[in-house]
């Protein structure tokens, strides 16, 4: 049934109004299940918890992101409800539990740089029974043959392993952590071939459109913070032909020794959150991002996407 006709129809509408408050409630036992779970999953491999970890306030529902992302949740749930709707309903809870998982491992990779494999592993699994579900009842939704999963789960390994290649020689350090290897690995299972391309496609672009933001956004706040320092500094009562008595000139060499300690402290010192500017990119949220966009808007992504290539018939 198309979406708008099952909104149209009496259980459409009580679905999507189960959804919402669904999606609150998800969120809010998802913030609750990521402050408790080890410690040691949100640490890289022989790393000691911090003591923020082993706390167990490692994430704020209400002073945090947690009814932004509960808005989220709720429509990608309506938006997953209302294309696999009557008779699929086996699709639709699979689908809601990786969008869950998927939204966990966002939340983890933005404030620790980590996502944890627990996660990666679930998101393997129901992508798993979803595909055998579509391949072994025959609808070929996700899959059009038995080897799409495969196809698509070796593609996009083999995307981020060669995206994370090109880095290291470019830059010579690790640009995308091998998480992301394993989770494109297991998103890949659940869309397939060329699935997997247009969840990589979704994932860059969502991550360029970000990052560009945060540049737009840090240039200005940084020009904003020059004007009001020079506003903040007096103009100087000293003769511009008399030295300060304060002044004394350094050697040319001292202040070299100086500007580099200074840039070296700059370098390591953390931002506002606490994390260290690192070399590393956070890319599982933008990952998340396509899951979350691959499962809500499935007929829509193909529907563009068969547009596209008709342009080259």
């Amino acid at each position: 049934m198309q979406p708008f006709d099952y909104l149209n129809t009496t259980t459409g509408l009580i679905w999507t109004v189960i959804c919402i408050p669904s999606g609150f409630l998800l969120t809010a036992l998802g913030y609750l299940l990521l402050n408790r779970i080890p410690a040691t999953w949100l640490c890289d491999y022989n790393e000691t918890p911090s003591e923020e970890l082993l706390s167990g306030k490692r994430f704020r529902y209400l002073r945090g992101w947690g009814i932004p992302i509960s808005i989220v949740m709720s429509v990608c749930l309506v938006l997953c409800r209302l294309q696999f709707n009557k008779g699929y309903t086996i699709y639709f809870i699979l689908l809601s539990l990786i969008i869950f998982t998927g939204i966990l491992i966002a939340i983890s990779d933005f404030k620790y740089q980590i996502i944890p494999d627990q996660f990666t592993i679930a998101i393997g699994i129901l992508a798993l029974a979803v595909s055998v579900y579509d391949l072994v009842r025959g609808f070929h939704i996700l899959h059009s043959a038995w080897w799409s999963p495969l196809a698509g789960a070796g593609i996009g390994a083999a995307v981020m392993i060669l995206i994370d290649l090109i880095g290291m020689l470019v830059y010579h350090r690790e640009g995308m952590g091998f998480g992301d290897v394993k989770l494109f690995f297991a998103v890949g299972i659940l869309t397939g071939f060329p699935g997997t391309i247009y969840a990589f496609i979704i994932s860059i672009l969502t991550a360029t459109v970000c990052f560009v933001l945060v540049i737009a956004v840090s240039k200005i706040l940084h020009r904003n913070d020059e004007a009001q320092t020079d506003e903040a500094v007096p103009a100087s009562e000293t003769p511009e032909d008399e030295p300060a008595p304060e002044q004394q000139t350094q050697p040319e060499d001292k202040k070299d020794d100086e500007a580099a300690e200074d840039t070296e402290q700059a370098s390591e010192e953390p931002d506002e959150k606490g994390v260290g500017f690192t070399s590393y990119l956070a890319f599982g949220p933008y990952i998340a991002i396509a899951i979350c966009a691959y499962c809500a808007l499935f007929d829509a992504i193909q529907y563009l996407a068969g547009l596209y290539l008709h342009l080259f018939n």
